[in-house]
Parts: structure tokens; C-alpha cells; sequence
């Protein structure tokens, strides 16, 4: 099964019509469907129906399905096995290393991710002075920190 977890950048995209903020189909009603489980043959995330479609009166209907199938495949960046916002997904999230989550950090506060040079030295070059400035700051914020700390327990 894929454990690739990362956080969905929006890049100007509008909200998506019938989905919630994690990818899942919502219902008429607007009520997100439950995440099931992971088809590895298919590529396929398995949604179910709502607890409160149950006593809803569109649940017999056509516009509210019982199951829901997705495929992965369809936008890798925007549907994941396990689904967005399960339960295991989460816990993936926050077991992350700590060069994944700097990583992410750049792409979302240094425009790392947008990159537009015609050669991979220029590349090379952007990203180390990312990469410094990053550690820099850090390196700052760091040691500023530890002042402020000593002066409030000498005091």
C-alpha cells in the first residue's frame, strides 16, 4: 500500500464542486462520505454512505450512492491511500520526518516548488540559497530564544 503523505497545496485552485476540504464525495445533502479502504489491485479509495443519509429521504434516490470508488490515479496529488483525513492518514501525517516537514515548509513559504530555471545548475544553486537562508533564520530564531530564555530564569 503507498504511504505517501504529504499536505495538498491549493495553487489557486477553486473548492472542488461535490468534494469536501480532504477530497471525499459529498452527498446532496453535503454530508462527506466515510472512507472504507484501499483497493490495491484497482487503485481504488472505497467511500461509504454518510451515518446521516440514513434516515434521508434522497438516500433511495440516484443522486446518493452507497458506495463511492475513486481512483488514485485520477490526481495523485489530491487522493492518497489511505484517503485524506482518515484516521491512519493522520497518524502518517505526524510520523513524517523532520526533513519532510522542512521540505514542505520551503515548498509552501520560500515558492520552492516554483522553479523555472532552463538548467539543473541554476536549480542547484536556488535551492542551497533557499536552504541557507532557511538554516539561517533558524539558526536566529534559535538563538534568540535561548537569550530570551536565560534572561527570564535570571531575573
Amino acid at each position: 500500500m503507498p504511504s505517501f503523505v504529504c499536505d495538498c497545496n491549493k495553487k489557486n485552485e477553486p473548492e472542488p464542486i461535490g468534494f469536501d476540504k480532504h477530497f471525499a464525495p459529498t452527498c446532496a445533502r453535503e454530508y462527506s462520505y466515510r472512507y472504507d479502504s484501499y483497493d490495491a489491485k484497482h487503485e481504488t479509495l472505497k467511500y461509504t454512505r454518510p451515518h446521516e443519509c440514513n434516515d434521508c429521504p434522497l438516500a433511495h434516490d440516484s443522486l446518493c450512492q452507497k458506495v463511492y470508488k475513486m481512483k488514485i490515479t485520477k490526481d495523485l496529488r489530491r487522493y492518497t491511500a489511505p484517503a485524506r483525513g482518515s484516521k491512519k492518514w493522520n497518524q502518517l501525517y505526524k510520523a513524517r520526518s523532520a526533513v519532510e516537514r522542512v521540505n514542505a515548509y520551503l515548498k509552501g513559504y520560500f515558492l520552492l516548488n516554483q522553479i523555472y530555471h532552463c538548467t539543473g545548475k541554476k536549480a542547484k544553486v536556488h535551492f542551497d540559497l533557499v536552504h541557507i537562508a532557511y538554516n539561517a533564520s533558524r539558526l536566529a530564531m534559535d538563538r534568540l530564544r535561548y537569550t530570551n530564555l536565560q534572561e527570564s530564569t535570571a531575573s
